[in-house]
């Protein structure tokens, strides 16, 4: 039995952890899970997944399933794009819950029925217990009014409207003024709202996937990781769960031939990428592959990169296995991937009879190298014999500069981390195994990207060594800056991304022609109070 700091319990199995799903069994009084939602560590959890639920969720810090309930609601437009006395209900909500603002209600008798949710109209519900107690509306007048906020028929909330003014003014409980300004928020808020058993199943929801993230972290990602394979933008997908993961501590390990997983899979602790993830890399591929490792039993683990170049790269569609080479799949010979790139081009030289021999004598003799082998398919043609010739007389000369060529290319066949990590982003989505950054001098950086997530911060100021991964520019439309310009950036370095990076319209200004997608830079900046981001003061290019 293991015991959490939470007080959650699991029995252990020879495989791990054994996790109960029964619903019912899943306490919701879990520290751990409620700690996880209000630090904003949402990816890949229900509902609260994107950018805005992450920041919402660290803004609300809901410790229960009502409040939890309510952050899902006023994540809706409805309550997002109403805007009461200069922000949205969904910023009045979240100052209310803190006491940064007093909760207050247009008329006494709405206090009942906005009370919980800190006197903003959240919920569909709401809108029609207030035209029931201020309007007195029956049930059908009560389910036309649901169903015009529903569907946003705007005819149809008109004449909802003139009934709601008229029986409000009958009834007397509040002023015409008040009635109208009481159904401008119902107009308001409900352009696109939940009802809330809707809402609280959707919470519901929410809560047993942060419980999964919480407790089993690393078959969580293993799961996620293999569920977005598929989306619209897998690549991208792929880069947030990994770059959550890493600010989880939890490593996702590159594609590797030893593993031999076709998909995402948990090996060991870590979440393995799977190598029919790969950009131009099917399951045909790998099975064909696979398939050729087995039929010449050869063994991943002691067998060299010659050996396996000979009996399986040439049966391996082209394009395939250097995507394969070019992912990291075959790190694992100790050999750098230009060279192996390199070894693979001139074998696809040969022809297939050519190809044939090679493989044939490498089974026979699987101590001789690449060289070895075609230095004897040499000799093998021009000695005098009965049997047909491998190749022709005039395809000596060709052969021969293959050979030389082999082990010579003529130029360096070194692995940079900015081609590295430039070729791992366009196969795999994201860089593993390093950073554009690596290959600079980050000597004067005080702090890393995951450092800074986890609490660093510095009076003399925090200095990041940083890619540059996403910009955008935004203009800002109130207050005395209206009109300018500020910028919010994204960057990573190899612990992990950071994507909360800011840049007022002055350092904006000052340095946006830096701040650009795929660039290096020292950035210098400090820790926003309020927000935790970081807030850009000085941009400097990174010198090798």
């Amino acid at each position: 039995m293991r015991r959490y700091d939470c007080g959650c319990e699991f029995h252990e199995g020879e495989n791990g952890l054994i996790f109960d799903p029964e619903i019912t069994s899943i306490p919701l009084n879990c520290s751990a899970t409620w700690d996880l939602i209000c630090e904003g560590n949402t990816k890949g959890v229900f509902q609260l997944e994107s950018q805005l639920g992450r920041s919402l969720a660290k803004q609300t810090k809901p410790r229960n399933m009502e409040e939890l309930s309510d952050l899902i609601a006023i994540m809706r437009p409805g309550c997002l794009e109403a805007i009461v006395k200069g922000k949205s209900l969904t910023m009045h909500y979240i100052d209310r819950k803190h006491f940064r603002e007093s909760v207050e209600y247009l008329h006494s008798s709405l206090e009942p029925i906005l009370k919980s949710t800190q006197g903003i109209l959240v919920y569909q519900e709401q809108a029609i217990l207030i035209a029931t107690e201020i309007a007195g509306f029956d049930l059908q007048e009560a389910d036309i009014l649901r169903k015009a906020i529903g569907k946003k028929k705007a005819d149809v909330m008109a004449k909802v409207k003139t009934s709601f003014l008229e029986k409000a003014e009958s009834k007397g409980i509040v002023t015409r003024e008040q009635a109208e300004e009481i159904f401008s928020w119902i107009e308001k808020s409900q352009r696109y709202s939940f009802n809330k058993s809707h809402s609280v199943s959707y919470a519901y929801n929410a809560y047993l996937t942060a419980y999964c993230k919480a407790h089993f972290p690393h078959e969580f990602f293993t799961a996620y990781l293999k569920n977005a394979v598929g989306k619209p933008d897998t690549f991208w997908e792929v880069n947030e769960l990994v770059n959550n993961a890493k600010i989880m501590g939890i490593e996702v390990l590159p594609p590797n031939i030893i593993h031999m997983n076709e998909e995402f899979k948990l090996i060991g602790k870590n979440p393995t990428y799977g190598m029919t993830n790969i950009k131009n890399v099917g399951s045909s591929v790998f099975r064909k592959m696979m398939k050729h490792v087995k039929e010449n039993n050869i063994d991943l683990e002691t067998c060299d990169w010659d050996c396996f170049l000979l009996l399986v790269s040439p049966f391996v569609n082209k394009k395939a296995f250097e995507s394969l080479i070019l992912a990291g799949v075959f790190d694992c010979f100790k050999m750098s991937r230009s060279k192996m790139q390199h070894h693979f081009n001139l074998i696809k030289e040969f022809t297939k009879r050519e190809t044939e021999w090679l493989k044939n004598y490498k089974e026979s003799y699987p101590e001789k190298t690449a060289t070895d082998c075609i230095e004897a398919m040499i000799e093998a043609s021009t000695v005098k014999s009965k049997t047909r010739p491998i190749f022709r007389q005039a395809r000596i000369p060709v052969i021969e500069d293959l050979l030389t060529t082999y082990d010579n290319p003529g130029y360096d066949l070194y692995d940079s981390p900015s081609w590295v990590s430039k070729v791992e982003e366009e196969l795999l989505g994201i860089s593993l195994t390093c950073n554009k950054v690596d290959e600079y001098d980050t000597s004067r950086a005080n702090c890393t990207c995951k450092e800074f997530i986890d609490g660093f911060n510095s009076q003399k100021g925090i200095v990041l060594a940083v890619k540059i991964d996403s910009v955008r520019e935004w203009t800002i439309k109130k207050g005395k800056a209206k009109g300018m310009k500020m910028g919010f950036v994204t960057v990573s370095d190899t612990s992990c991304s950071l994507d909360s990076v800011t840049a007022f319209s002055e350092e904006w200004e000052k340095y946006k022609k830096m701040l650009h997608e795929g660039n290096t830079v020292l950035m210098r900046g400090m820790k926003d109070k309020n927000r935790g981001s970081f807030l850009i003061k000085k941009v400097e290019q990174l010198t090798s």
